[in-house]
């Protein structure tokens, strides 16, 4: 029996037309519910820096990007907070997590895990997690509950196929998942670092994500969507203002050449990060709207300012863009708008995080319409403000 049909009197009559509006709802409401909810179209990668934080401290502004920009989904890397685990557990110690949960072993857990949850269900958003022993990395895909979810059966958590059902990577940087028009993969890929271990920590990273490009281009599967802190600004004027300053100010203790420079910006990390692009056979997005290089608004990092006066931050008036959004060609023609929130060295827009989100949207396919609520607080500035 239907909805509609469940409130009409016996026999098949209506009350005739004492009623027709609260008919027609009814007959609404029936008709949704045997709709398929849309896509994701607007997708946002975010370093949130620890999502707490930005709940507790920065709660208005946080609240009004998801009230007004609203995104379909986005991938928050840095959610800095502990996987639940057995009683007493510690970092490092080995013991089992269940790292697609937030842990409440403490009382003071347990409320941070509730303000985390109960902020998210206000503003209609859907946790998926993946995190680590401790308030470190960790990542967070956040889906509108208005939109489709991912399909459960695809949930991965690691950068390879291998090893059991529901495997985590120890410092929760991987959620992988598939959506009816592509698959997802987001990543907050560990910082370079200036030893020789984080090198060679960061140089296995990207051979496994290797892999996994060449593995999903020869599968001919869905188009790939792959968002995150990717942690490698891809060019020379990917930072500024003073390239030359995060190639040779950081990092000169390096054993290699290539490996001297800022985190993010030294030779090795770009040569790997254009090859992944190109195995993947992936567009990067924001730089593909944006054909012509200006740190001051590309920028999506901007480091922390200073305690008592921002200028005396390190990073101060300086800026790298390392957070992406890449998708396969196929899904290029889609590609409507890509929009860094935030910009100078005020950080305007970043939510209090020393991150800024990264917004792109894409066109509907043409069985799902043409526009979606979201992409009406996603307007960019026009064209005469954009290189400002």
């Amino acid at each position: 029996m239907s909805i509609a049909s469940f409130f009409k009197p016996a026999g098949g009559s209506s009350s005739g037309a004492k009623r027709p509006r609260e008919e027609e709802n009814v007959a609404a409401t029936a008709a949704s519910l045997t709709q398929p909810l849309p896509q994701p179209r607007t997708l946002c990668a975010w370093n949130a820096n620890s999502l707490l934080n930005r709940i507790e401290k920065d709660k208005s502004a946080v609240a009004e990007f998801l009230t007004t920009d609203a995104p379909d989904l986005i991938l928050v890397t840095e959610v800095r907070m502990p996987a639940a685990g057995p009683a007493g557990c510690k970092k490092d110690d080995g013991k089992p997590r269940r790292r697609s949960e937030i842990s409440k072993a403490t009382a003071a857990q347990a409320r941070e895990a509730d303000v985390i949850a109960s902020f998210l269900r206000t503003h209609n958003y859907r946790a998926y997690y993946t995190l680590s022993d401790s308030k470190y990395a960790g990542t967070a895909l956040l889906v509108r509950r208005d939109r489709a979810q991912p399909d459960p059966a695809s949930l991965r958590y690691t950068l390879s196929d291998g090893g059991p059902p529901g495997q985590h990577t120890v410092e929760g940087r991987v959620i992988r998942c598939s959506f009816a028009d592509f698959e997802l993969l987001g990543t907050y890929a560990p910082n370079n670092g200036v030893t020789e271990t984080s090198f060679a920590k960061r140089r296995a990273w990207d051979s496994e994500c290797d892999a996994l490009l060449r593995a999903h281009r020869a599968a001919a599967a869905k188009p790939l969507v792959w968002l995150g802190d990717l942690n490698v600004a891809a060019g020379w004027h990917d930072v500024g203002p003073d390239p030359d300053w995060f190639r040779n100010a950081n990092g000169q203790t390096a054993l290699h050449a290539d490996d001297k420079g800022q985190p993010g910006f030294t030779a090795n990390e770009q040569t790997r990060f254009a090859a992944l692009l190109d195995v993947g056979g992936l567009t990067d997005v924001y730089r593909h709207l944006h054909p012509t290089a200006n740190w001051q608004i590309d920028a999506t990092w901007r480091g922390t300012p200073g305690v008592n006066n921002p200028a005396e931050g390190r990073y101060y008036n300086k800026g790298m863009r390392i957070d992406y959004v890449l998708t396969s060609a196929s899904l290029v023609p889609r590609i409507r708008r890509a929009v860094v929130h935030g910009k100078g060295p005020e950080r305007r827009g970043f939510l209090g995080s020393d991150h800024c989100p990264l917004l792109v949207e894409l066109d509907a396919l043409p069985s799902e319409g043409v526009t979606s609520e979201a992409s009406e607080g996603m307007d960019e500035p026009d064209e005469a403000k954009k290189r400002e």
